[in-house]
């Protein structure tokens, strides 16, 4: 049958192939394009129909949902509406278009290959370099930047300040900062810098010099200071909380432009916890990630991930007030939606980042940097490399199917690697990204039904 005002097509024999997530939040159901990421609020016979549309033709649906009790006429005035959707072009029967090659254009440069830190659950404490300074040498970093500025694309650049841990190497990171800002005004380019520490050594000098620069600093703390001290020791054994804490507070009397992240632990399993022991240092930019390590007292079993996704899920749920209340990935799920900013190369590592060791070496990840895939000597960028990470989600069978998949790109692979061995990610990490995933589009409705345009939310949300 060909329906009024919509497609003409044999709807009772032709499949329909929209992708879409449907699910139900409390009373309300959702449906979410996986293509065009759209939105839509509908009631359990909407969703009834287009859960099926995928798979079925109209006259079968018509015969399943007939058992239900929805009469025939109800079942078919959704289904022109949906219709309707998709020639409007709400909804998408079209594939998603292959992107290209990302640009290659963020720097993870490591000022020091070791730290003066001796956190138990660390993921490069049996690699050599962290056993000693492994400090980077100037000359070494001009290397670096001269090979990065040479083979780096786009109009944006990107350079994070990483170790082992950084400040180590102070005068060689106020060196790297400035032959990139010189480089980035004489070409015209849009840099932004971003400086990971475990704050230690942050002092008022510093902490002026890298506002002064625009440099963002990412402390890393893992709560409160009783649950950050049970893993994150100094070498010796003794605490580091009490060393951090005046660095953060300076931080915040600077005004500076700082965020803490902690690291989700066995011992500190419950997301509500450590975000609220985060925010008693006096900040709301606060986010955490779960550990990947194979120190059994910090590594989640089975048992404790499938506990702690039942908290994250009820984290996420929460109510909020204001957007800084959010969750920091939620803010950027709900910016990606917006947006419709798709991820399909995961982090991106070996693709439009590479991180460079104090020796040269260069490396697709961070975490992963076992073996080198380079060196600066070489003077090849990445696009020349063949990087394992190079696997579109699309092309990757345990993420083809899910809906979820341009939110997530795959995830990380070195969690993936540590939790069991493989580059497909965990199934834990799975649900706990869908879970985000779904209360991020709840959120999304919530904010536009209650604050469409409140200048505390940020434009896209609304407006989109």
């Amino acid at each position: 049958m060909a329906t009024s005002g919509a497609p003409s097509i044999d709807c009772d024999t032709v499949t329909l192939p929209v992708e879409v997530h449907v699910f139900q939040h409390s009373s309300d159901y959702y449906a979410f394009d996986v293509r065009n990421f759209a939105i839509l609020k509908i009631d359990h016979r909407g969703a009834a129909v287009l859960r099926r549309m995928r798979d079925l033709p109209l006259g079968t649906i018509v015969e399943e949902l007939a058992g239900d009790g929805f009469p025939a006429e109800a079942v078919r005035a959704y289904y022109v509406k949906f219709l309707e959707l998709i020639r409007d072009g709400v909804l998408s029967i079209q594939p998603v278009d292959t992107p290209g090659r990302p640009y290659f254009n963020r720097l993870v440069i490591m000022l020091a290959g070791g730290c003066n830190m001796g956190c138990t659950y660390c993921f490069e404490k049996d690699v050599p370099i962290y056993q000693e300074p492994n400090l980077l040498t100037r000359e070494r970093a001009d290397e670096i930047v001269n090979w990065f500025c040479k083979h780096q694309e786009g109009e944006w650049a990107h350079v994070q300040l990483y170790g082992g841990e950084p400040l180590l190497n102070w005068p060689v990171l106020q060196h790297v900062v400035g032959r990139f800002e010189v480089w980035a005004s004489q070409n015209g380019k849009s840099l932004t810098k971003y400086l990971i520490t475990n704050g230690t050594l942050l002092n008022p000098q510093r902490i002026e010099y890298l506002k002064e620069h625009q440099v963002e600093v990412q402390v890393s703390v893992d709560g409160d200071a009783k649950t950050h001290d049970l893993f994150r020791i100094f070498k010796s054994g003794k605490p580091t909380m009490e060393r951090i804490k005046p660095n953060v507070d300076e931080l915040a009397r600077q005004k500076a432009n700082y965020n803490l992240r902690a690291v989700m632990t066995r011992r500190n399993p419950d997301p509500h916890s450590v975000i609220a022991g985060l925010r008693s240092h006096g900040t709301d930019d606060v986010s955490f990630e779960v550990v990947a390590t194979d120190f059994k007292e910090a590594q989640f079993t089975d048992q404790e991930w499938s506990e702690f996704n039942k908290k994250y899920e009820e984290y996420v749920g929460s109510e909020f007030v204001t957007w800084k209340q959010l969750p920091h990935e939620m803010q950027t799920t709900i910016l990606n939606i917006c947006e419709h900013r798709k991820i399909f190369y995961g982090c991106g590592a070996g693709i439009s980042e590479v991180t460079v060791g104090p020796d040269g070496s260069i490396y697709e990840c961070q975490r992963i940097y076992r073996k080198p895939y380079s060196h600066v000597s070489e003077d090849r960028s990445p696009t020349e490399l063949d990087s394992k990470f190079l696997t579109m989600v699309d092309d990757r069978p345990v993420c083809r199917d899910c809906w979820a998949r341009y939110l997530c790109g795959g995830g990380c692979m070195q969690q993936s690697h540590v939790g069991h061995g493989s580059d497909d990610p965990l199934p834990q990490y799975c649900i706990m990204k869908r879970n985000l995933v779904e209360a991020s589009i709840v959120k999304i409705d919530a904010i536009r039904s209650r604050a469409k345009g409140s200048a505390d939310f940020p434009e896209a949300v609304w407006k989109s």
